[in-house]
Parts: structure tokens; sequence; C-alpha cells
């Protein structure tokens, strides 16, 4: 009997970034919904942080062999280990992790995504991730010092790393730009998200009504980070209040930008300013179960971002086939969502004027029409995404 192709995903956990384990999950349960010789013959394990959301990982436990904690692996930190990851730092000039060791022993097929300066059989069996170049196109949005940490990280993948995922066409011709000698080493892998069932059975008029929410908004998914443009929505709904149109905006997601840590409160002062303290609703960090149930219930989604290496909430809006009111970024046309209303990203106006016409004419959620016809679609693009990422992986074994 031949033995299962074995796959570790490593999820490098980052609480303010939730985008990141949604990737990894998305990866995971996508997998899973490959045909049954396809699944019987490779075996996905998971390498992850104990913080990680116990709901995720309810969720993804039964698709894996196995999951690894790397508090596990690493053990307790010590004044040698701490040494070394400064010493490699310093002289390698890339982090030090004792789980390298680890995978080096596991005996893995293919280790994603990972990444090592040392020309290892690990590195020979894995691919690395690049998500975006946001740091080239919105630099004012970055310290000198992240600007040099992100082109280092990103020069030494595309020096070291065998292969290198790109989530969209749009950053592989990035990194075809930056990093030509490297072209041939890119694959592009447009994440899908997989919605689980419990998004269809649960009641978004119960969790509307759990944060005292109207029955009628728009719905806005993003952290409060400043290229997610939330501004251009508080511009776009002062002109409209000028005119006497006075659409509700609801806003989940983490409140803090690591990059400016007064930037939610510099958006406080501006909804105060505008008098639009009734119309922007903020729940902030929420159960996903819950962020899902409100995206249904909402008339439409407004994604209104200045940058994304592959949209998050395009994907899962495009699992319910919302109405989505979207910024006219380069990677927002190569998703193509359906139902999608494009506006100028730097004119308030433009958006406004969409947000006007869809708050007079869309009905709160969900659809269950449109949720039939998007089920049978992103079920077809999910399979597609897993049968791509299980091709690139055999690959590179």
């Amino acid at each position: 009997m031949n033995k299962p192709f074995r796959i570790a995903l490593i999820n490098h956990h980052d609480q303010g970034w939730v985008a990141g384990t949604e990737y990894i999950k998305n990866i995971i349960l996508g997998l899973s919904t490959l045909s049954k010789d396809n699944r019987n013959n490779i075996e996905v394990n998971l390498i992850t942080s104990k913080s990680i959301d116990n709901s995720i990982l309810n969720l993804v436990e039964p698709c894996l062999k196995k999951i690894f904690f790397t508090e596990d692996i690493l053990g307790a930190q010590t004044l040698l280990k701490n040494t070394k990851q400064k010493m490699a730092s310093i002289f390698l000039k890339r982090p030090y992790y004792s789980y390298e060791n680890f995978l080096r022993k596991a005996s893995f097929d293919f280790v994603y995504p990972y990444f090592s300066s040392c020309n290892d059989e690990v590195s020979d069996k894995s691919a690395a991730w690049i998500f975006d170049f946001q740091h080239k196109y919105l630099a004012k949005y970055f310290s000198k010092k992240e600007i040099i940490i992100r082109n280092r990280h990103f020069g030494n993948i595309a020096k070291y790393a065998s292969t290198i995922i790109l989530s969209s066409k749009c950053t592989q011709r990035d990194f075809h730009e930056f990093f030509p000698h490297a072209a041939s080493k890119s694959r592009v892998l447009p994440f899908r998200s997989v919605p689980s069932p419990e998004w269809f059975k649960g009641n978004p008029k119960d969790v509307q009504n759990k944060y005292s929410l109207p029955d009628k908004f728009f719905i806005v998914c993003n952290q409060f980070w400043q290229h997610k443009n939330h501004l251009a929505i508080l511009e776009a709904m002062n002109l409209l209040k000028k005119k006497g149109v006075r659409p509700i905006v609801v806003c989940t997601g983490h409140r803090q930008d690591y990059r400016r840590l007064n930037y939610f409160d510099d958006l406080l002062k501006t909804v105060r300013e505008y008098d639009l303290e009734e119309q922007v609703l903020i729940v902030g960090l929420v159960p996903k179960i819950d962020q899902i149930q409100l995206l249904r219930r909402s008339i439409a989604v407004i994604q209104p971002s200045l940058f994304e290496g592959w949209s998050t909430v395009v994907e899962e809006s495009r699992c319910f086939g919302k109405h989505i009111i979207i910024s006219d970024i380069p990677v927002h046309f190569e998703q193509n969502p359906p139902n999608s209303q494009y506006f100028d990203r730097n004119s308030p106006n433009s958006l406004a004027g969409v947000m006007e016409n869809w708050w007079k004419n869309l009905l709160p959620g969900p659809d269950l029409n449109q949720e039939v016809i998007a089920i049978k679609d992103n079920k077809k693009k999910v399979q597609l995404f897993a049968r791509k990422f299980l091709e690139i992986s055999r690959k590179n074994h």
C-alpha cells in the first residue's frame, strides 16, 4: 500500500490579522472537499499556536491527521534559544525557528507556507507565500523600518524559496517586476472561502437583534487599518446626509492598526464631526458565525479597500451571492464577484452615488435564491482551488 502524501500547513497565528488564519483554514477545508480517492492519498497536518480560536480549531480538526502546537515544539524559551534567535537575525538575516529540526524529523512531503535560507530537504519540499506588495504602493502607511524588513524578507524568499505562491495575477506581476530573476518560481493560487454548513443554518435576524441593530444596513467587514479606507465611507455618508439620505453602516473587525495606533480614534472623531453617530454602528471583532450572519442580513457589503492581495471579504460575500460595493483596485476586477458595483476608490462622490441607489432599492437579506446559486458556483471554485494546491504541492515533492 502506498504511503499517503503528508502535508504540513503552518498557521503563523496573529490576532491582529485574522485573514492569515482564515487563509490556512480555507486550504484545509478546501482539501476536504476533494474526491474520496484524492483524500485517501493525502494526510493533512496543522502546525499552529494554542492561541488559535477554538471555533476554528473545532472546525478543521476532523479534516486533519494531527495538530502540532508550536508551544510544544519550541518548548520553554531559554537563554540559549534567545541567543540563537539574535545570532540568526544578525548573521543569517532570518529568524531562528527551532521547529526547523522538528520539520526535518517529521519528514513531511510538503510544508506550507514555509521559507528558510538554508538549502535543505525541508526547503526543497516547501513553498513560501507572499500575500501582497502593499508597502511598495502605499509606503506612507509603513514605517521605514517595516519597509526595510519587508523588502529584506521578500528578497530572501525570492532568492532561497524553491516555490513562491501568490494569491493573484496582480501580485504575480508585481513579483516579476520586483524580482525578475525569480519569476520562474512563482505560482498563482487564488484562495476561496469554504463556508461551513452552520453559516447557512443560522438566523441572521437573531444576530441582528443580539447586537441591537436596525433591520436595514450596509456592512463593512475589515480591520480598522488605514488602507481599508473606512474614511471614504464616512466622506460619502457626509455627502448623502446633506441630501437628506441617511444610510446605516455596520462595521466589524479588529480596531487597532499597529502602524498607526490612534487611527481608530481619529475615525471616531470624524464620525462625531459629521454627526454620523446614529448611522455608523461599530460592533468590532465578533465571533465568525455572528459576522457571517450580519453579512447575510445586510442589504449589501461595502469593500472600499485601497489595496489587497486577494480579498477575503469578497470571497465570503461570493458564498452568499451578496451585492458588493467594491473599490476599483486591479485585484478586485480580477476577483470579479457577481452582483457588484465598482466605484472610484479616491472619490467619495462615486461611492455616495452607489450607496444612495442601493439604499433606496435593496432589501435586507438573506436572499435565499441567490444563496442557492452561490453555493453551487462556490463548490466548483473551491474544488479547483484545492486541486491546484495539491498540484503545486506534489510538484515540489
